[in-house]
């Protein structure tokens, strides 16, 4: 069964148009993140819009979230053959994950905005202990070629902006400081933004509904 929940694309009707695909957080639907695709749209974007099944994380089966890479990489890819325009992957929360692993597969893509994200081993045994109850070590091994701590000679000439929240119950900023500044080390484009007073959540919602027009700074970042 296909992991990708809903696709539906948003045409900004100007000519020559840009291009972003835009992949919702887990358990976050295309509806939400309309007010960033406004301005999106109104900045000449052209944006292709994605969701997931929520099973990705809530099933406790080990193999979906590979699955779902993917499937979200080969989509990425198909899209990317339709224009002449470079594609800019935007992520938000699970987003990020995604953007981050096609960012790191294919020599398609070479820009990214990555609106909050984290270790995705901690993030699901934190949300569904039930389901996970192997040790960290073990979900981290099992997960290790799609979480977020990459080798740095994937992400050569590849540009990177991380929105990261300071304080969050669900996901440990650190872990995100420390792979930032690995990166960073080893020579690769990658930039980071911290926003202090919102957790995971509210970072999300300040950042797609109520100040989406912060993306358009954050898209010159990795485009300039």
């Amino acid at each position: 069964m296909p992991l990708i929940k809903n696709k539906q694309f948003f045409p900004c009707h100007r000519p020559l148009p840009k291009q972003v695909l835009l992949m919702c957080g887990f358990g976050g639907s295309i509806w939400q993140t309309r007010r960033l695709i406004h301005v999106l749209n109104r900045a000449s974007y052209d944006v292709t819009a994605l969701d997931f099944s929520k099973t990705v994380l809530s099933s406790g089966d080990v193999s979906q979230l590979p699955q779902l890479v993917n499937e979200v990489t080969e989509f990425a890819e198909s899209l990317a053959k339709t224009t002449p325009e470079p594609t800019l992957l935007v992520g938000i929360s699970l987003g990020s994950l995604l953007a981050l692993n096609i960012l790191r597969r294919s020599n398609m893509f070479t820009e990214g905005v990555l609106i909050t994200g984290g270790d995705i081993a901690k993030i699901a045994q934190k949300l569904y202990p039930a389901k996970w109850p192997q040790s960290y070590a073990k979900l981290a091994e099992q997960w290790q070629d799609v979480n977020m701590y990459t080798n740095p000679d994937r992400l050569k000439d590849k540009h990177l902006l991380f929105v990261v929240h300071a304080g969050s119950k669900l996901i440990d900023p650190h872990d995100i400081y420390k792979e930032v500044e690995r990166q960073q080390t080893a020579g690769n484009h990658l930039e980071l933004i911290e926003r202090n007073r919102f957790d995971h959540i509210g970072t999300i919602t300040i950042e797609t509904m109520v100040l989406p027009q912060r993306a358009l700074g954050y898209i010159a970042h990795v485009r300039r």
